[in-house]
């Protein structure tokens, strides 16, 4: 962890010593991580997470088709389905038929619409999520006669009695009918449509139990421990072989029609129809990223080939190109970083622009949100762009010829004016005391030594393969200003400034 903070803190002096540069790559990648911010909430909270039950994949919806008569669409079924397939079908350990109705609600003296919701009682022990005050229906509540029974959300029991515990146990009149209300849902339940606020338990006569194709409901079923959707396809279709021996007027038609059951995950009604429109944003998200990425990869190239004589000091003073390239990818890592946190954040502000109008006609509008999972996927796509774009430059300095980029910055002026008479440094390490990496003739421990003793060293090293010298000019002065340390660094240059004039001007006379 020392050397992880340490790396961090010297990319985050390098990145802020250059503004221009950090402050676009932020800009960049916040940009694009916005977008996919935005698109990767809405697709995980429709189509990746699970409804908001238990176990909601083995909860299957079987749908009733007539292809060959132009209805192969649609999730219903008719109450008489319901009861042949609680008799035939055994890979449900529990069914439900239900279906979403207006009903006009007496509040406070004034009847209001609301969406209520049609279930056989066996629903909420099919969801496995029981009323958080009160009780469910009973099966006994599900007979003609036995009916007159509600539970509530939780926010319509705040708006009628205040609270749900005082809910419970009081009347609500609904369509001119009393009823007694017997339960209040959890606060956020929802199923299928967020705008139910009445459940009211289904009761059917003995002839609406043997009504089949008028597919006006919607029955469900979940599988037990083992159980698949091919199991439950091919009972159903025994069943439906079966009816048609069983009601011989309708055989024909039924088979000119190309009638068949479908049984297939209960997620596919929510998402069908959005599922291909969805994934085509996201990647179109993604694809927005890959250009943004691009366009940082070149600024951190062109950056690293400003770059190029640091790189070739350190490497000429020791260090290992793994330890440049190190400090190249954390530089990247911490600048995308930054850019993936504030990308969240203004996606996640999109969102919220979006939630009251586009948003509106998705299924399940209302679970769309940016979660931990949405940021945490986010920062690591972030991280992962870091990691790509640090590493092209890291070829820059796997290639580095030491002594030919230190050459070139001499030759361009950069190693600034050479005194009358000395040699030209062509053949030597550009730079007072530099020498290539690798085998030198002369170590830490001895470097001061020698250098007092011998102005001008050679030392050999190895670069791409090859054997290079370098000549390198080691001056009293470069001694005692890089080893003697900052406090002796004026003494040093007085004193090298003062020899100087000795040597050409005859007796030494101090500068003012």
């Amino acid at each position: 962890m020392g050397h992880l903070g340490r790396e961090v803190r010297l990319a985050v002096r390098s990145l802020w010593g250059d503004k221009g540069f950090t402050l676009t790559v932020i800009l960049t990648v916040a940009v694009c991580i916005a977008a996919n911010t935005a698109t990767f909430a809405v697709v995980n909270s429709v189509l990746l997470r699970p409804l908001p039950v238990p176990d909601a994949r083995s909860i299957v919806i079987l749908a009733n088709r007539y292809p060959k008569a132009g209805a192969d669409f649609g999730y219903n079924s008719a109450s008489g389905d319901y009861y042949d397939r609680l008799r035939d079908i055994h890979a449900f350990s529990e069914q439900a038929l239900f279906r979403t109705t207006g009903r006009t609600l007496e509040m406070q003296g004034t009847p209001q619409r609301v969406t209520a919701m049609l279930a056989t009682p066996s629903l909420f022990r099919l969801l496995q999520v029981p009323p958080a005050y009160g009780r469910a229906f009973t099966d006994a509540e599900g007979e003609p006669g036995a009916d007159q029974r509600a539970i509530l959300s939780n926010g319509m029991s705040r708006e009628l009695f205040g609270s749900p515990e005082a809910a419970v146990g009081r009347n609500v009149r609904m369509n001119g009918q009393q009823l007694t209300v017997v339960g209040v849902m959890p606060a956020g339940f929802n199923f299928i449509d967020p705008e139910v606020r009445v459940w009211v338990p289904a009761s059917f006569t003995p002839e609406e139990r043997l009504v089949h194709h008028a597919n006006n409901w919607q029955n469900i079923g979940r599988l037990k421990p083992g159980a698949t959707i091919g199991q439950v396809q091919a009972q159903v279709d025994a069943l439906n072989r079966a009816n048609l021996d069983r009601f011989p007027a309708f055989r024909e038609l039924l088979v000119n029609a190309g009638y068949h059951t479908v049984a297939s995950p209960l997620e596919d009604m929510l998402v069908k129809q959005v599922r291909g429109a969805l994934y085509l944003l996201w990647g179109g998200a993604a694809f927005v990223l890959l250009i943004g990425a691009v366009n940082v990869a070149n600024l951190v190239l062109a950056r690293a080939t400003l770059r190029r004589k640091e790189f070739a000091t350190r490497l000429a003073l020791g260090a290992g190109p793994g330890r440049l390239i190190r400090q190249l990818v954390t530089e990247s890592v911490v600048v995308a970083l930054a850019g993936g946190a504030v990308g969240a954040a203004l996606g996640t502000l999109l969102l919220r622009g979006l939630a009251h109008s586009a948003l509106q006609t998705l299924p399940r509008a209302n679970e769309i949100r940016v979660d931990s999972i949405v940021v945490l996927a986010m920062l690591a796509t972030a991280a992962l762009v870091g990691i790509a774009i640090g590493l092209i430059p890291s070829v820059q300095v796997m290639r580095a010829r030491i002594n030919e980029v230190l050459r070139e910055e001499s030759r361009s002026g950069t190693g600034g004016r050479r005194p009358p008479g000395a040699a030209d440094p062509g053949g030597r390490a550009g730079g007072a005391g530099l020498c290539a990496p690798g085998r030198r003739r002369i170590d830490a421990g001895e470097f001061p030594r020698t250098a007092a003793r011998r102005p001008r060293v050679r030392c050999e090293g190895r670069s791409d393969g090859r054997h290079q010298r370098a000549a390198i000019d080691v001056s009293e002065r470069f001694r005692r200003v890089h080893l003697d340390g900052p406090a002796s660094r004026r003494n040093s240059l007085d004193s090298g400034r003062h020899r100087r004039r000795r040597n050409h001007d005859g007796p030494l006379e101090r500068r003012p």
